[in-house]
């Protein structure tokens, strides 16, 4: 056997695909990769609609901030519901809604109805309907596996996510550059995104937990559930400094990816292909980063690899912020998808493998709203920043403050590594 043959059986056999192993799972991953490829459709459509309309970096962190917003109100609610009800049947629910919504805001760019504030609605609207299924989604993936095989599922959805990102926005370059009227271009890539939507809601209908991880015995009030979500991270102590590192590198160092409309037209003059190449790329490096850290067998040593990853951000995004030419941001972007799959993936099996499984709609909830809403109010906040001062001083600015707290929570790693590295059952 050849060494190349060899690594791809190691990878199939005991790397990160043996999760394939599970039929449910396989179908759950690759209607998830179609439904992300059109949501890159709708979210490139989107930024492109919102930089014709109004030419504004603050725009674009503002329909970014409204999506993130509502997501971060909705999902603290959705994670009870999730530790509390039937997870299919609420997931069933909240793909439909996201399939609707899709399908109105097609209708409306086709038929020319559509402005900056229609577009702001649906925006927030798709907060709410994606908070409603995000900790839903996040909760089935390690119940469609047995828990040996969980870092190769959370690493194969992952992957599945960051191919989506590569191939979305290469297709949405083209469909919108081959129509003369820009608009009807973004509006078929809407009509797309529904029907990729479609597939993934057929697919809820046919897969069946492994296990039930709701509580046996008296329920305790809605509200009672939420609190005990928090109180259980609070006490970790591990988990809770992890989460304030992962919501300031969220915030800063994940937010250039809602500005890269501005940053492709407004830095380079490159227009919606530019934009799409460079999402691609971040896209190129997701994937590889993806691979790297979905054929981790375990969750020892990944933290150290996290901290890595936020190093190499702080060297890569400088490098975008200066770019000289657009060939040299492609390069610095294509180093920060990396660092965002790294951090991403990485990050999400250390929580995953370290909480409880009565817990994790709750825990994932309040995760979700970190990565999620994280990126968009970093966004907001440089975007309007960079509507007053150059850009290339607000990223500089920004990134400098990162190193700083970067530097700050470094003495907390040992703390950190001992909580997430270990599973419940160790700790008891």
């Amino acid at each position: 056997m050849t060494s190349a043959a060899a690594f791809f059986t190691n990878i199939a056999t005991s790397g990160m695909g043996r999760a394939f192993r599970h039929r449910d799972f396989t179908l759950f991953a690759l209607s998830g990769w179609v439904a992300n490829s059109g949501m890159w459709l709708q979210r490139i459509g989107v930024q492109w609609l919102t930089w014709e309309i109004t030419g504004s970096y603050g725009w674009l962190g503002a329909m970014a901030f409204a999506d993130a917003a509502a997501i971060m109100i909705f999902l603290p609610i959705s994670g009870t519901l999730a530790d509390r009800g039937n997870r299919l049947v609420l997931s069933r629910i909240a793909q439909f809604l996201l399939m609707g919504l899709s399908l109105s805001l097609a209708v409306a760019t086709l038929a020319g109805f559509i402005n900056i504030w229609g577009l702001l609605v649906f925006m927030a609207l798709h907060g709410v309907f994606e908070g409603f299924w995000t900790p839903l989604r996040m909760s089935i993936t390690p119940n469609l596996v047995p828990r040996e095989d969980m870092p190769s599922a959370i690493g194969i959805g992952s992957l599945f996510f960051n191919l989506a990102q590569f191939i979305g926005p290469a297709a949405a370059g083209i469909l919108i550059a081959v129509f003369a009227d820009r608009q009807i271009g973004i509006g078929v890539l809407f009509v797309i995104t529904t029907v990729s939507f479609f597939g993934y809601l057929v697919v809820l209908f046919i897969i069946q937990l492994r296990q039930d991880e709701t509580k046996a015995g008296p329920r305790a009030s809605f509200l009672a559930d939420f609190r005990d979500g928090v109180i259980y991270v609070a006490r970790l102590r591990g988990l809770a400094w992890f989460m304030a590192l992962m919501l300031v590198t969220t915030v800063i160092m994940r937010a250039f990816r809602e500005l890269l409309a501005g940053y492709a037209d407004g830095q380079f003059q490159a227009g919606p292909e530019g934009l799409a190449m460079l999402t691609s790329a971040i896209g190129v490096g997701a994937v590889a980063g993806s691979i790297f850290v979905a054929n981790y067998k375990s969750s020892a040593g990944m933290t150290r690899l996290l901290y890595w990853s936020f190093a190499l951000a702080i060297v890569m995004q400088t490098g975008f912020a200066l770019a000289p030419t657009f060939w040299f941001a492609l390069i610095c972007t294509a180093g920060l998808g990396v660092t965002v799959a790294v951090g991403g993936i990485g990050s999400q099996i250390l929580v995953q493998s370290a909480i409880h499984g009565e817990m994790r709609g709750r825990v994932m909830s309040l995760w979700s709203i970190i990565v999620r809403g994280g990126p968009a109010v970093g966004a907001w906040t440089i975007g309007t920043f960079t509507d007053i001062w150059d850009f290339q001083l607000v990223m500089m600015v920004a990134t400098a403050i990162y190193l700083v707290f970067y530097l700050a929570m470094l003495p907390k790693a040992p703390v950190i590594t001992a909580t997430l590295e270990s599973t419940p059952e160790d700790r008891a």
